[in-house]
């Protein structure tokens, strides 16, 4: 290795501070070079396989009900929906 302080190789490599080759250095010693690739943060992603439906041609016949019964309860909600912000609107109307 070459005989550079910390400081002066932060200073080099433009880093933010020193503390950040001193825990690089202390990595590295204690796991090895692997240790010092990035490492995801947060949440891994989650995938939706179900984005793409299957078209109708494929889908048994369970499926297809489930996919109308699926479909009629979320008709009724927005429906639902609807109708309260309708209801919201004609009791702001009457309170003016």
């Amino acid at each position: 290795m070459n005989n550079w302080s910390l400081g002066y190789t932060s200073a080099y490599f433009d880093l933010s501070s020193p503390g950040i080759l001193f825990q690089w250095q202390k990595l590295y010693a204690r796991e090895d070079i692997s240790r010092l690739n990035p490492k995801n943060k947060g949440k891994p992603r989650v995938t939706n396989n179900s984005s793409t439906p299957k078209p109708s041609s494929e889908m048994t016949e369970k499926e297809l009900r489930e996919e109308l019964d699926y479909l009629r309860a979320e008709n009724a909600v927005l429906k639902k929906l609807e109708a309260l912000a309708q209801a919201r609107k004609k009791k702001a109307k009457t309170k003016r």
